[in-house]
């Protein structure tokens, strides 16, 4: 297996028990997620050349969003805003996880999201230079605003099977999955300090084998961050 990077996955109380459970993590998908501009850096251009490659992209994604899907991880589990927002105001979950850089074909899979202030401009060249356009793709998979910069993202890509593509187009509204494995190793669960979670109760969800560390999350009392909880009458 190539380098691991430690990342994390913010989710609700409902859900971060169930992902546990049926040790899995729900995909993303581009055409469905919070940011208007997923996948859509750019400045196209003015006119109507502008307004074609905004049409042509757009469409792209859609097909993009058919396929492939991805889940959202965060370098670090400290980020206060990150409980408030994807963690249902601290009484949800953070998972760890042991997650490879590239795959065992070299291909990246662990992608860490770049923010910039503004957008990349587009030029007629994305219709006929395929060079340039798969420079566009790299971009527009790596690239947001500097809005997002407190999430620290990193993303992983993963490919719809042959039943799931036709489950897709055939199901709206239906949720798919990446199962953990070796590509997603489960390391660490952090409670929220809100959290109705205990360790005792989440280690009957887990395997022998697993290697799971847990860990309390509460306000620091000297900066804006979150901390481990260290007294143990306080831990969960």
């Amino acid at each position: 297996m190539s380098k691991t990077v430690r990342l994390y996955y913010f989710t609700n109380d409902q859900w971060g028990k169930e992902n546990v459970e049926k040790r899995r993590l729900k995909l993303s998908f581009p055409s469905l997620v919070n940011d208007v501009f997923e996948l859509r850096p750019f400045d196209f251009g003015e006119g109507e050349q502008g307004r074609l490659r905004r049409l042509a992209w757009n469409k792209a994604i859609e097909t993009h969003s058919m396929t492939q899907g991805f889940i959202s991880f965060a370098k670090s589990w400290s980020v206060p805003t990150m409980w408030g927002h994807y963690a249902n105001n601290h009484k949800g979950i953070c998972l760890g996880f042991d997650i490879p850089i590239l795959r065992d074909d070299d291909a990246a899979f662990a992608e860490r999201i770049e923010y910039v202030d503004q957008l990349h401009p587009m030029n007629e060249r994305v219709f006929t230079d395929a060079a340039y356009n798969a420079s566009m793709v790299e971009i527009a998979r790596k690239t947001k605003s500097s809005h997002w910069s407190y999430e620290q993202e990193w993303r992983c890509w993963f490919s719809l099977s042959g039943e799931e593509k036709k489950m897709k187009q055939t199901k709206l509204g239906e949720l798919f999955f990446a199962n953990f494995d070796t590509n997603l190793v489960l390391r660490e669960v952090i409670f929220g300090v809100n959290s109705i979670h205990t360790s005792e109760t989440f280690r009957t969800l887990l395997r022998p084998e697993d290697n799971v560390k847990f860990t309390t999350a509460r306000p620091s009392f000297r900066r804006f961050e979150m901390v481990p909880q260290l007294h143990s009458s306080l831990k969960k």
